[in-house]
């Protein structure tokens, strides 16, 4: 019987120990390659989703960028449907691409490892510019004008309109009240002597009838000059945004912070102000003419938008003018004297107090013409006038023949300061709607955007998006995205 020697026993022992050592070793560096596959696999989803979603928003409407300097994503893409499912599309092709090759040489000189593809695109959350009232666009609005206007000159814009509200001049109505005092007016019976010496009873004269034959034929025609060249261009109301149906989202960005504050609206207007022509500094590439008028009124072509927006200013001056008439103790007096002399001369004592509201009326009337003639020059007005502001005298008023010349106005509100107090008594909604039209106005002029429509604009979104390896095992990612 052979007899085995020991160092056979220490070989066998080193190969089962190398073994099970090998085979630890393996696992864990399958194991490694796996977990670095998956880390990869991982780190690849989250770079071809961020330049998918990055790609998205560089498709920017580049008219809108140009004309009002806002960052929106034009669903349309040209075309004449607008929804945010060619969005879906586009980022679906970008992200495909960005996953694979396209380079014909590439696939000879390598194995693709990690054997992802795209499986589908959702977004879940896509905030349009018309959402939230349109809150959406005001907040790029803002950030906008930002850091172009000074704290100083809203603190002044915040004063007029506590003046404004304070006398109530938004709401009083000096001319219904003028010719109620006329027809009150009317409706005495003065007294006359015939030849004979009989009394006889006839109707009383307006003394002020000249004067209000004026604004019965239409301020607009008294106050502007080269009336022939006023803008008649009409508005297509019903492609307009504010009057169809909108395309709605998911509303405003919850990671976005935007408190619409009255500070922020009062820089909105501005925006306004700053991007849309009016009357004596039209665009001139745009649709309308007196485009703020347009936001402010909301008629259908604009020369009844200029007209209504002159209207009432004339309101505000007129209302602005009483206050003033009433605390002069002087030209009260002068109308008190007026008054009564007139009604003694009708022999109609008791009609003195008509005739004297009449008489401040009128007076306040004819000076708010005056103003207005000078606002539309480009001049300015004291929203409250004194002595030395005042234009007309008590007898210009009794031979009142329409607008005469008078001293530069140099201080006060000019005509763009009462369109600005105009959008801070309007609701903010509605101002933003019309803005939204007098923008599509614009740009479906140009090449390629017949179409344009703001409610399909995409200011920010939000997508889920499924991944899958040749394995079978499925990934999912969510990213928001937006301006």
């Amino acid at each position: 019987m052979k007899r085995v020697t020991r160092g056979c026993y220490q070989d066998a022992y080193l190969t089962v120990f190398l073994s099970l050592i090998l085979s630890v070793m393996i696992s864990l560096c399958l194991l490694l390659v796996l977990g670095a596959r998956e880390n990869t696999r991982r780190m690849e989803i989250e770079c071809v989703t961020d330049i998918g979603m990055n790609n998205v928003l560089a498709e920017y409407h580049r008219e809108l960028l140009r004309q009002y300097d806002l960052f929106f994503i034009d669903t349309s893409y040209g075309s004449s449907y607008a929804h945010y499912v060619q969005t879906e599309g586009h980022l679906l092709e970008y992200l495909e691409k960005n996953m694979g090759s396209d380079d014909i040489f590439l696939p000879f000189l390598y194995r693709d490892p990690l054997k992802l593809k795209v499986d589908s695109v959702k977004l879940t959350q896509v905030s349009v510019a018309s959402d939230d009232g349109g809150a959406v666009l005001r907040r790029q609005a803002v950030e906008v004008m930002y850091q172009r206007i000074g704290v100083a000159y809203l603190q002044q814009l915040q004063s007029w309109f506590s003046e404004i509200k304070a006398y109530k001049l938004d709401s009083t109505d000096v001319l219904t009240r003028q010719k109620q005092a006329c027809r009150a007016l009317e409706e005495w019976k003065g007294n006359a002597m015939t030849e004979n010496g009989m009394e006889q009873t006839e109707p009383v004269e307006n003394p002020v009838v000249g004067a209000s034959a004026f604004w019965e034929a239409g301020i607009l025609n008294y106050v502007t000059e080269e009336k022939e060249k006023l803008s008649t261009q009409a508005v297509p109301v019903n492609a307009c945004l504010s009057n169809r149906e909108l395309l709605v989202g998911t509303g405003m960005n919850p990671a976005v912070e935007f408190e619409d504050n009255w500070w922020q609206q009062l820089i909105f207007h501005e925006y306004i102000m700053a991007y849309t022509g009016h009357y004596g500094a039209e665009k001139e590439e745009g649709y309308l003419q007196y485009q703020t008028e347009y936001i402010i009124a909301g008629k259908d072509n604009d020369l009844e938008n200029l007209k209504s927006v002159v209207n009432a200013i004339f309101g505000i001056r007129s209302a602005a003018n009483l206050c003033y008439l009433l605390s002069d103790e002087e030209k009260m007096e002068a109308v008190e004297l007026l008054a009564y002399g007139l009604a003694i001369l009708i022999m109609l004592p008791e009609a003195k107090d008509v005739i004297k509201s009449i008489l401040v009326l009128t007076w306040a009337l004819a000076e708010s013409l005056y103003d207005v003639s000078v606002l539309l020059k480009g001049e300015r007005v004291p929203l409250l006038k004194s002595a030395e502001s005042w234009h007309y005298s008590l007898e210009e008023i009794l031979s009142f023949g329409g607008v005469t010349d008078g001293k530069k106005g140099e201080s006060g509100l000019a005509y763009e300061d009462y369109l600005r107090l105009f959008l801070m008594l309007q609701d903010v909604q509605t101002t933003t709607c019309r803005l939204m039209d007098v923008m599509e106005m614009d740009i479906r002029q140009t090449p390629g955007n017949q179409y344009f429509r703001m409610d399909g604009c995409i200011d920010s979104l939000t997508a889920v998006i499924h991944y899958s390896g040749r394995d079978g095992k499925m990934y999912s990612i969510n990213r928001s995205y937006g301006y």
